[in-house]
């Protein structure tokens, strides 16, 4: 895109919100271009994915209102056709793949989510357009995922902690002697 000034042309490099993300599909990275489509054809071939799947034979309604909304978008004919896509056209056609396919796909999708860095420029995001309370969620959720919550080892009950509980009213002598405390 450029922007005109009365005389000069400034370019200005200005580049989708999915360009350069990366998903990987059965460990198979595959990247998109600066556009945010990811190039079904690659995806297609690198799977092993049926003949009859082939990106460029996917032409049902979804296909066609993917095409239409610039969601979708094959270039060249013949044998080797190259089709590009944007995520929400990358999850229909891994639709009209397989139900599996479609799993695998959205799950390399939501992994990026996962990542925190993505997360915490989603809850940013998010804030700004007023979703504060699913933004908190979204960050707390980076927090538990940054913490070690390894299960620490039980707490042990000591004979002198015991006497002292007891002492100062907090449990029962039986009580106490059920958690362990030898004599009284």
């Amino acid at each position: 895109m450029l922007i005109t000034n009365q005389t000069e042309m400034l370019p200005i490099d200005i580049k989708h919100k999915h360009a350069g993300h990366l998903i990987v599909i059965e460990d198979k990275p595959f990247k998109a271009n600066d556009a945010g489509m990811w190039d079904l054809t690659e995806i297609w071939q690198a799977l092993k994915l049926p003949k009859t799947k082939r990106p460029s034979r996917w032409r049902d309604k979804d296909a066609k209102a993917m095409e239409r909304i610039h969601n979708l978008d094959t270039v060249g004919e013949g044998a080797t056709p190259t089709t590009k896509a944007t995520k929400r056209a990358a999850l229909k056609y891994a639709a009209w793949v397989s139900q599996e396919f479609e799993t695998m796909v959205y799950d390399a999708f939501e992994a990026i989510l996962e990542m925190p860095e993505v997360a915490l420029l989603v809850a940013d995001k998010m804030r700004s357009m007023g979703n504060v309370h699913s933004a908190a969620i979204l960050e707390r959720s980076v927090f538990n995922d940054r913490c070690d919550w390894s299960v620490k080892p039980p707490h042990k009950n000591t004979q002198k902690g015991l006497r002292a509980a007891v002492a100062k009213g907090h449990i029962t002598p039986a009580c106490a002697i059920k958690l362990g405390l030898k004599a009284i």
